[in-house]
């Protein structure tokens, strides 16, 4: 039996993935240039496959979202990191980064990511 942080975990997780799916299946339908229908079959198949999955383990994904602080909390955690794979030594699995291009990348990287650190330990307030 799951426990209120488990479920409440699976929730949010499920939910969320659903959530930013549909969207972006609809722009994949809406497409002038034809998205593959391969691409959009499994974009389907995935929102399909967790919506039945979240019905079999009985989680609710139209259920209550999470408070707007948990929220705010897990969107700039997931941010936090997104926004640090930019910083120069990570561009480089992209190819060489100038010397000039790093020096001018790190500090504008860095306070963003201040910022998004900053919301985590205020909404975790």
């Amino acid at each position: 039996m799951l426990n209120d942080h488990q479920r409440r975990r699976l929730t949010v997780r499920m939910g969320r993935l659903v959530e930013e799916a549909e969207p972006l299946l609809d722009l994949l339908r809406e497409s002038p240039d034809g998205a593959s229908q391969a691409l959009r079959d499994e974009l389907e198949t995935l929102i399909r496959t967790t919506r039945a999955a979240a019905a079999r383990l009985e989680i609710d994904l139209e259920g209550p979202s999470p408070d707007l602080s948990h929220r705010v909390r897990a969107w700039s955690a997931a941010w936090w990191t997104r926004i640090l794979d930019c910083r120069p030594e990570h561009l480089k699995g992209l190819g060489e980064v100038d010397p000039i291009d790093a020096d001018r990348i790190a500090p504008e990287i860095d306070e963003i990511a201040g910022h998004l650190a900053r919301l985590q330990r205020l909404a975790g307030e």
